[in-house]
């Protein structure tokens, strides 16, 4: 028998309401006292003993909070759903149920959650007043009230039927129509609702480009999702000069210019959040192609804990953050994420007792606690004429977009060498070969071994859908070709997303590092100075423990985040294996 040592715990409150037995209690205690991390409501639902609304009604009694019903019934107000952000409701499964003045309910799967409160309270600078509903009930209503994918695309559907009704086919001909007509157009209902509905859908989607493509005689529209493009509704051919120029208006770019390319951006509102734009115009043969970045602030801050790296790396990671001096180098293609971590990385560092300048082209974001300049070509403000200057502001850490040169890598160089911090990127496949790319640009190998004190190589893989995630068996040939050094693959439960509307039939949603993490030792550095072949490096590294993508990526497959498929697409198995 279980002793009842206070009556406001779950289980003596379950047992008090006759909705589990002695028995029943008693085996869920068991199973939490082997395992402290998962909730006795938890277990209790899991078995079967009592349901999610028996759980949320005694947490309801037990933290004496309300316990609102969600059913059909009842009828939650648009205005006070736009107040929390989709993302926040789904990440901490809340939903807002009322405001009254300077309050707002909202109902909790865990009002314990005091991260959530706090989200809320910052996002809405109002009071938070907590109550109560099982996971399953605020997730329906999340679905049925936040606008989906499905309700917008259908807006947009709407757009391109209504304009393609009206007859307007011809009438717009960029070659004939000059700036003034097309700045009328680019203003009127149709064109402006098209630009705000879409956007909204590549940010509710998570994308991180939308892709305008013109054609002969059609136009394509697609949105790049977890690094991948897929179509979206496109706008009738003789709507898209208009759509460009209002485009072009909202990013401060010449409406007139039309054969030339241009750079731009702009800021755009998204349930209380604001984020930026950065658009580009590239003059092709049917017309001028446009390509937004969507570029999502709490994303590129995201918490170092978030970017895919394993407990020990991370630890490893932040300890060589902290060191006085010293070059740290991520490398890895352009969107493999390098800017994140960059950004994260900074966001971990900043305090107040250091004085913190970028360079960079362009700056992404704005970050608080740090100084950002922008380099400028057409008034000779380079990467290297800008660190000439940032070294006499007294800087305790440099952050510079990229070495992309002998210049800006000797003045990176010698800022190391005079006890600062410099954090820097570069275009390489690996962690290794970022020697041999300073080596290439002209930098001395000693020069190397005395400043680098890290190099991280990395890529993105596609996160399996946690809503149609399954146990598979993979295909015959994926094992095969892995299992030559990976022998254990057969043992390991893999798994796949089947698709679903969460996903858009993926089976993907969202992505994670993966990382080669070389710190430059001793043994590393002397290998270094004495110019030694980038094969021998690499050998030598991995026999003193690193890491190689594809061991980090076949982690992530056995502890079952991705697919062996995923990893392979990002860094395929050396020839040799």
């Amino acid at each position: 028998m279980v002793k009842n040592t206070a009556n406001n715990l779950i289980g003596a409150i379950l047992l008090r309401s006759k909705k589990i037995d002695e028995k029943q209690l008693s085996a869920a205690v068991e199973e939490k006292n082997g395992n402290t991390r998962v909730l006795l409501g938890e277990i209790i639902t899991r078995k079967g003993f009592a349901s999610p609304a028996d759980i949320a009604q005694a947490l309801s009694e037990q933290l004496n909070i309300p316990y609102v019903e969600l059913g059909e019934d009842v009828k939650l107000e648009l205005d006070e759903i736009r107040l929390i952000p989709e993302a926040i409701a789904r990440k901490f499964c809340i939903v807002p149920f009322k405001k009254a003045d300077n309050v707002i309910t909202i109902v909790m799967k865990d009002p314990l959650d005091i991260n959530a409160v706090d989200t809320v309270r910052t996002l809405t600078n109002l009071e938070v007043q907590k109550a109560v509903n099982s996971e399953d009930k605020i997730v329906a209503a999340i679905n049925k009230y936040y606008a989906e994918e499905a309700h917008i695309e259908r807006n947009l559907q709407d757009i391109v039927e209504l304009e393609n009704g009206k007859g307007i086919e011809g009438v717009i001909e960029e070659t004939r129509v000059d700036s003034d007509h097309l700045r009328i157009l680019a203003n009127d209902a149709p064109v402006v609702r098209f630009v705000n509905l879409l956007l909204l859908q590549a940010v509710r989607d998570g994308a991180s480009d939308i892709h305008f493509e013109p054609g002969e005689k059609e136009v394509s529209v697609r949105l790049r999702v977890d690094g991948k493009l897929r179509n979206v509704t496109p706008p009738p051919k003789a709507l898209y000069p208009a759509i460009v120029t209002r485009i072009k208006i909202l990013s401060k770019m010449n409406i007139a210019e039309r054969r030339l390319p241009q750079d731009g951006r702009f800021k755009f509102k998204v349930d209380k959040s604001v984020l930026d734009i950065r658009v580009s115009s590239l003059p092709e043969a049917c017309g001028e192609k446009i390509v937004m970045r969507v570029l999502d602030r709490s994303a590129m801050l995201a918490d170092m804990n978030d970017l895919g790296l394993e407990t020990e790396t991370l630890k490893s990671f932040q300890r060589i953050l902290k060191e006085p001096h010293g070059i740290i180098l991520l490398t890895g293609p352009t969107g493999s994420g390098k800017t994140t971590t960059l950004y994260s990385a900074l966001n971990f560092i900043k305090t107040p007792e250091l004085n913190i300048q970028t360079v960079e082209d362009p700056i992404e974001y704005f970050v608080e606690g740090v100084n950002q300049m922008q380099t400028k070509s057409d008034i000779d403000l380079t990467f290297a004429n800008a660190l000439r200057s940032i070294l006499r502001q007294d800087p305790d850490i440099i952050m510079i977009g990229e070495m992309r040169d002998l210049e800006t890598a000797r003045i990176s160089m010698r800022a190391a060498l005079t006890g600062h911090l410099v954090l820097s990127t570069l275009h390489t496949n690996d962690a290794t070969s970022a020697f041999n790319r300073l080596k290439d640009i002209g930098i001395e190998p000693y020069l190397v071994a005395a400043t680098v004190n890290l190099v991280i190589s990395q890529r993105l893989v596609r996160v399996i859908c946690d809503k149609c995630k399954e146990e598979v068996i993979p295909p015959h040939n994926s094992l095969k070709a892995i299992s030559q050094f990976k022998p254990d693959i057969h043992k390991w439960t893999h798994y796949k997303g089947k698709g679903c509307k969460e996903c858009s039939n993926t089976g993907y949603k969202g992505r994670t590092g993966i990382f080669e993490f070389l710190e430059v030792t001793d043994t590393i550095k002397e290998m270094i100075s004495e110019a030694r072949a980038e094969g021998a490096l690499r050998k030598k590294a991995i026999q003193m423990g690193m890491g190689t993508l594809l061991d980090s990526g076949f982690r992530k497959v056995k502890d079952g985040v991705t697919t062996i498929e995923e990893v392979l697409s990002v860094c395929p198995p050396p020839e040799n294996t």
